[in-house]
């Protein structure tokens, strides 16, 4: 092994993890071994157990202009003389294991590659990377260059490490496609969601959770910690936490919500903090121990005090104070927004704490919040 070839190889496992890894590979053994093209697929083998055509990973790295790589991307590729070269796996094939001298000459896939791309000789292989999936790659050659007695040798040195970038590279991408996939769906929820290590640091946030404590109205972080403008809220927060991370221990009820008041006296936030499910951990970040959902009823409905009238009998008047009272303001102070008196106010209120059965304005506003 020359000292390019362990500079190769240890170029393959520093690329590893990288998005771009495969190119980067490829175009380093492309130029140490004078190819002009180097390309790569992934496809998955059907129930017959010949290769699927259509693959769901397929690149290339090509000295071509635009149309030719689209037009060899798009459909030339599907025939390759080599392709039958997928079902020989872990085993280098060279052009005249593949395909006769006169076959060769007159094969029309040859032919277009030789005059888009100015190359023919090729050298390929293909590996099994578990689970039905195949990877290969080859290196076409321009005409001029002669194949030399050391060419098969250096790239059977290399494969192993190759297979392993591919293998490593499908893990890697299928964890990345996964995680993808459920912050999506995560940011697509209405609520704000933060996650935490054990001892309350940020993990991850959601879309929602940046833009709401980005407002800091009650809640916000800083470096790195979720913060709230009232030192009760904190303790009240630590407090939901410590809860949760020992959660089989706790002797107390599982009580895991809070209400925040805002200092915009728009409604109160509700937090909520529980462990991380599994599939977080797993799918987005591995040191999440908990999951804070705050729910926010600025991006609630409009809908919010018909509902309300529909599931506990609430008059229209009634909803109209329970909503100004979910965001923290006095009585006078509703009194004077709704144009009527500080006792009707009260009378309301009496008949929405007896119609929700809560005891407390502040629990009704948490309960109201929680069905927003």
């Amino acid at each position: 092994m020359t000292d390019r070839g362990l500079e190769l190889i240890g170029s393959i496992y520093e690329a590893i993890g990288e998005e771009d890894a495969v190119p980067y590979v490829m175009s380093n053994i492309s130029a140490h071994l004078g190819a002009g093209i180097a390309f790569w697929y992934v496809v998955r083998r059907g129930a017959s157990g010949d290769a699927v055509r259509t693959p769901f990973l397929f690149d290339g790295s090509f000295n071509v202009g635009a149309n030719t790589l689209r037009e060899f991307r798009e459909e030339m590729w599907r025939h390759d003389y080599a392709l039958s070269a997928a079902s020989i796996t872990d085993r280098t094939t060279e052009t005249h294991e593949l395909i006769s001298p006169t076959d060769f000459e007159r094969n029309d896939f040859v032919r277009w590659i030789k005059s888009s791309a100015g190359v023919d000789r090729r050298i390929g292989r293909s590996t099994e990377l578990g689970e039905g999936v195949v990877a290969g790659w080859a290196f076409h050659m321009p005409p001029g260059l002669r194949r030399s007695s050391g060419e098969r040798a250096a790239f059977d040195i290399l494969a192993p490490h190759v297979r392993n970038m591919f293998r490593l590279t499908s893990q890697f991408a299928e964890s990345r496609a996964q995680r993808e996939g459920l912050e999506q769906v995560v940011n697509q929820q209405q609520h704000a969601v933060v996650l935490l290590t054990a001892d309350g640091r940020i993990c991850w946030a959601s879309d929602a959770a940046y833009r709401l404590c980005s407002r800091n109205d009650g809640i916000g972080w800083s470096k790195g910690k979720v913060t709230f403008a009232r030192s009760a809220d904190k303790q009240a927060f630590d407090r939901l936490m410590d809860r949760a991370v020992n959660l089989d221990a706790s002797p107390e009820p599982d009580v895991s919500q809070m209400i925040v008041a805002r200092p915009s006296a728009g409604f109160p936030y509700v937090i909520e903090v529980s462990p991380a499910p599994p599939h977080f951990r797993r799918g987005i970040h591995g040191q999440a121990a908990l999951i804070m959902t705050v729910h926010d009823p600025d991006r609630a409905a409009d809908a919010r005090p018909e509902i309300w009238r529909k599931m506990f009998g609430l008059t229209a008047a009634e909803a109209r104070v329970a909503i100004l009272t979910m965001r923290g303001l006095s009585d006078s102070t509703i009194a004077e927004q709704l144009g009527i008196g500080v006792g009707t106010v009260r009378t309301h209120q009496k008949q929405l704490l007896a119609k929700t059965e809560t005891r407390s304005k502040a629990e009704v506003a948490h309960l109201l919040t929680r069905i927003s």
